[in-house]
């Protein structure tokens, strides 16, 4: 492989061979993708043992952690991989502290008393400054607190300065307060007449037949609206098949499988890619891989595949057939498995 290939995409391939040459090549071993994941993280992701091996003994380090605050051997534990968990934890010695919080609450302490030291020394070169002492100020006389007036007294005669709560009809008698104590409502003008609806008009406007025939119509309305909405979504025009006439295909390209990496020899049964060819085709002539990327369940099923190389129509293909192919669940040990499943397409 080209060393120009980063780091971290050889150990996404699962190609063991191309990570030992890009290490020989002098490439950063905590090398970081676009997540933050380093070399190491996207090894233990994968499951691929060797490359975790091949890592940690070129220097790697478990600790750094990605953008979601994990680090390689988190990862590990919530993958559930116990062996390069254990691994880690021969490298890693156990007395190891994850901060220096003891240096730097020494440090600060250090700080507190040089900084005393410095405001004695100081006391002591400078003449000391007697101010004078400021007279105390005079106490505010206590504020009156307002006192409601209960609604009785409303009809009362009412000085220029009282106000009323326009919901309790209490009275208050300073200017300063402007808002009722009890509702927290602004405060009207004493002498304002008291405004109520008649209760027949209010009973007239929620018993007449009009408020009722205005909701059935509303609804009625609403329910012809989405009728008339789904209608239209459930219209399908097909097209008329004489008018267009598809293009068949000349031939087929046949994609051979090959698992690799983690699945080699875990496989059952491996379905081969066939990729349509046809008369507007521009293919370059001779052999082309596509390395499909797959996720297997616990039953040995492919539930996510996605292709890399060759063109549009050879990946579309890979991935068709990459879904359809199945492992032996007793290789697997019955737990969930990356890896990657290669197609050749030959003419």
């Amino acid at each position: 492989m080209n060393s120009a290939v980063p780091l971290t995409q050889s150990v996404t391939s699962g190609d063991a061979n191309a990570v030992r040459a890009a290490i020989g090549n002098g490439a950063d071993v905590n090398e970081r993708n676009n997540g933050g994941q380093t070399a190491l993280i996207l090894a233990v992701i994968f499951g691929r043992t060797d490359i975790v091996r091949l890592l940690v003994k070129a220097g790697a380090n478990p600790r750094l952690r990605d953008n979601l605050g994990l680090d390689a051997i988190e990862w590990a534990q919530r993958r559930g991989l116990n062996d390069i968990v254990d691994l880690f934890t021969d490298k890693i010695p156990v007395s190891e502290t994850p901060v220096d919080t003891e240096d730097k609450s020494r440090k600060w302490l250090e700080g507190v008393k040089q900084r005393i030291r410095e405001e004695a020394a100081q006391k002591q070169t400078s003449p000391p400054v007697i101010q004078a002492e400021p007279e105390p100020e005079p106490e505010p006389p206590p504020r009156p607190q307002p006192e409601p007036v209960t609604t009785a007294a409303v009809n009362a005669t009412s000085s220029p300065t009282q106000k009323r709560c326009p919901k309790c009809n209490a009275l208050y008698n300073s200017e300063l307060v402007a808002y009722c104590a009890h509702h927290f409502v602004r405060l009207v003008e004493a002498d304002e007449p008291i405004f109520e609806p008649p209760q027949s008009v209010v009973s007239t406007i929620t018993n007449t037949p009009l408020l009722w025939m205005l909701i059935l119509a509303t609804v009625s309305i609403a329910a012809f609206t989405t009728y008339m909405i789904s209608s239209q979504l459930s219209r399908v025009i097909i097209p008329d098949s004489s008018a267009t006439e598809r293009q068949q295909p000349l031939g087929f390209l046949k994609g051979t499988p090959v698992a690799v990496g983690d699945l080699a020899g875990k496989a059952s049964t491996l379905a081969t890619a066939e990729c349509p060819i046809f008369e507007t085709d521009s293919r370059a002539h001779g052999s082309q891989t596509v390395n499909v990327h797959v996720k297997l369940d616990k039953t040995g099923k492919v539930f996510w595949a996605r292709a890399e190389g060759g063109n549009e129509a050879m990946r579309n293909a890979a991935t068709e057939a990459a879904t359809l192919s199945t492992f032996s669940t007793d290789k697997l040990r019955g737990r969930e498995s990356e890896g990657t499943i290669t197609y050749t397409f030959t003419p």
